[in-house]
């Protein structure tokens, strides 16, 4: 299946994507002169966008994900011969500046090097493409590290991947060519079950070492019952991986 189909194709199972299509049916289905259930399908449509855009609901599936790897230090870390960070720190260079923006994800650079000034592992392995004729993500990375202190001489750049499973068959040869077996894997916790699955599946030793946590103390209210634009981006990211989840589980089935 090609890289744009399986972007596309999870659109419609997503809350939005779902719900535009339910109102969609609602439509025909009223252009036919079945009311009934023309209402029945917009009103389905209007809760399943309601209760996804809460706050509750955003923190209650990511929760899920997020409570299997629970934040540990970086003095609690083990060593291991490499640290790997996946990529999803950057939405892309602004224009005429050739300075990259920032993502939510941009905690899994911090992470990882904050591991290796701690002297967790001697190199950094930083994986992510781009979209041809673009720079790849893993320079754009790389120099985010730089910045930060982090000789560009300790680092290995992996920069044709496009998604998770890409950034295992792409950087896992990389590892095996160098004899390393073990690595820190830096990537969102909510993210880590999927990455750490595709990782060992080819072989590498994973040490999870989550970071980005999306699930945090803050004061509880009504409005954690009421749609919110940015819990409804939550909700989504929560279902991407659980999609993201069954089709490695399948692929491996089938494999």
């Amino acid at each position: 299946m090609s890289y744009m189909l399986t972007k596309l194709l999870p659109l419609f199972v997503y809350p939005l994507g779902l719900s535009i299509l339910l109102c969609i049916f609602a439509l025909l289905l009223s252009v036919f002169g079945r009311k009934k259930i023309s209402a029945a399908a917009i009103l389905l449509a209007i809760t399943l966008l309601w209760s996804a855009s809460t706050p509750k609901a955003a923190d209650s599936i990511l929760a899920t994900l997020e409570r299997r790897y629970p934040p540990r230090s970086v003095q609690d870390m083990p060593s291991a011969d490499a640290i790997v960070i996946l990529g999803g720190v950057t939405r892309g260079r602004v224009p005429g500046t050739g300075i990259s923006d920032l993502d939510g994800g941009v905690d899994r650079l911090i992470h990882g090097a904050r591991l290796f000034q701690a002297g967790k592992a001697p190199l950094m392995v930083l994986t992510g493409g781009n979209a041809e004729g673009y720079q790849p993500e893993s320079e754009d990375m790389a120099a985010i590290l730089q910045i930060m202190g982090v000789p560009k001489k300790t680092m290995l750049l992996e920069s044709k991947s496009r998604n998770t499973y890409q950034n295992g068959l792409n950087t896992v040869p990389l590892l095996k060519q160098r004899h390393i077996t073990t690595v820190l894997l830096v990537t969102s916790a909510y993210h880590m079950r999927r990455a750490s699955a595709i990782f060992e599946g080819m072989g590498i030793t994973v040490i999870p070492a989550a970071t980005d946590y999306q699930i945090v103390d803050r004061y509880a209210s009504f409005l954690d019952w009421l749609p919110q634009a940015e819990a409804l981006n939550t909700t989504t990211r929560g279902i991407k991986e659980y999609i993201g989840w069954w089709v490695y589980s399948l692929r491996t089935l089938l494999n």
